[in-house]
């Protein structure tokens, strides 16, 4: 037998099985963190009447329904991260990124053409839905650092880029499930504001966790 051969065989035996890194338990957690965020916010503010009955301003729900494609689009793929991979496939999570800052433009739009608009940027309110909003978020950051740090992730800059777009986005639907503000104002800003910093906070501290 070659030394080779007798390194190989010396290596496999200090080898343990270990279990397998599901893509799909990644997804069914960070639903299940996401609904009990969501929960929680009920509990204790309660969740928006008209929000639940489908009828609230239009608007309203396409920022909801917004928040909630780009948290789970950036979610899958942060969880997908986890797993060694080279040429990852591209998504679409650049367009919903685009799409959710429609809402930012929207209210500088609606401020530029009419100064009444500016209520909706009153800090005591906004500051509030910030701070719940980051809250709300934090469970999911918390899972998909955990996930990532139990894989190896290739790219732990994208990684950690992915996961404070999916905590940010799963906690700013939350807190607009529950603000009872409709202007664009406050919506394009300090609800957008959660992703924004949720997604620069997690890439700014999470690539040096993540690295293997």
């Amino acid at each position: 037998m070659s030394n080779l051969d007798l390194l190989i065989d010396q290596l496999s035996q200090q080898l343990e099985p270990v279990r397998v890194h599901r893509g799909s338990t990644g997804r069914l957690i960070l639903a299940a963190t996401a609904a009990a965020s969501i929960s929680g916010i009920a509990v204790v503010y309660g969740l928006r009447g008209d929000v639940m009955t489908m009828r609230a301003p239009p608007l309203l729900m396409v920022a909801i329904g917004l928040m909630a494609i780009l948290g789970c689009a950036s979610g899958v793929q942060a969880v997908r991260r986890a797993r060694p991979q080279v040429g990852a496939p591209t998504t679409g999570t650049p367009w919903l990124v685009a799409a959710l800052g429609l809402l930012p433009l929207l209210a500088l739009a609606a401020l530029l053409t009419d100064p009444a608009a500016a209520v909706g940027l009153d800090s005591d309110s906004g500051i509030r839905c910030l701070v719940v909003g980051l809250a709300s978020g934090l469970a999911s950051l918390g899972f998909l650092t955990f996930w990532l740090r139990r894989g190896a992730p290739v790219a732990a800059d994208r990684a950690a880029w992915l996961a404070g777009l999916s905590a940010g986005a799963i906690g700013a639907a939350a807190v607009t499930l529950e603000c009872g503000r409709n202007e664009i104002a406050h919506l394009g800003l300090w609800h957008v504001a959660v992703v924004a910093v949720m997604a620069i906070a997690a890439r700014v501290a999470l690539p040096r966790l993540l690295r293997w």
